[in-house]
């Protein structure tokens, strides 16, 4: 794919937003990894019957992560269209190729990260102390006081939010690109009027006589 193809204002303003809102999810992602509690940070006070630990807001910042990664990838899907659908386009001559393997490397690495938000942030609002034994949680450390979210399961989610909105960003730029050449070919390069002659000019049109008889 040419990324040196000058692209329309609305195709270059919808890149640039999906762009900002992925990197501002990938910056939520490794915030709620470096805000995230530590089993050591949470201490059951037996006197109180209360769990200490410090404010958590883990899960504020990874829902809010999932949600603007899922705004982006809906958004570059739609805008992108659906490149399966239409079958005039070569897809042996275009950058379709690229395109529909962007977009599914995309969509899978949106689901994976997503998930990994959901789980870390179910995990780190358990704030409340179980009956023991509790059930084993992947990634996860058991409290008194419940769970703690083990690390790198945000940055984990964090990194292939970047890899989801780069492969997005692909798709709908080689999208576009297709669209681009699908329309100049089609586009006719010669124009000629049926019956228009390509040599020399029309001859001048005979005067018409009318005859009469006695």
């Amino acid at each position: 794919m040419a990324f040196g193809t000058k692209y329309s204002l609305k195709v270059t303003s919808i890149a640039a937003l999906a762009a900002a809102m992925g990197m501002v999810a990938v910056l939520l992602g490794f915030i709620a990894e470096r805000k995230r509690i530590n089993a050591d940070a949470m201490v059951w006070d037996n006197v109180t019957s209360k769990c200490n630990m410090p404010a958590n807001k883990t899960f504020s910042l990874a829902m809010a992560a999932a949600f603007l990664l899922l705004l982006m990838q809906v958004l570059l899907t739609a805008a992108g269209g659906c490149l399966c659908c239409n079958y005039k386009i070569d897809m042996l001559t275009s950058p379709a190729p690229l395109a529909v393997k962007s977009l599914i490397v995309s969509w899978v690495l949106c689901i994976l990260a997503v998930i990994f938000y959901f789980y870390g942030a179910s995990v780190s609002s358990n704030r409340h102390a179980r009956p023991l034994p509790r059930p084993f949680l992947p990634a996860a450390t058991s409290t008194p006081c419940g769970y703690a979210i083990s690390s790198g399961v945000f940055a984990s989610a964090a990194l292939m939010t970047f890899l989801a909105t780069a492969s997005g960003i692909t798709y709908y730029l080689a999208a576009s690109r297709v669209y681009i050449i699908h329309t100049w070919f089609g586009q006719p390069k010669f124009c000629f009027e049926v019956g228009q002659p390509t040599g020399s000019p029309l001859p001048a049109p005979l005067p018409l006589t009318i005859v009469t008889t006695t």
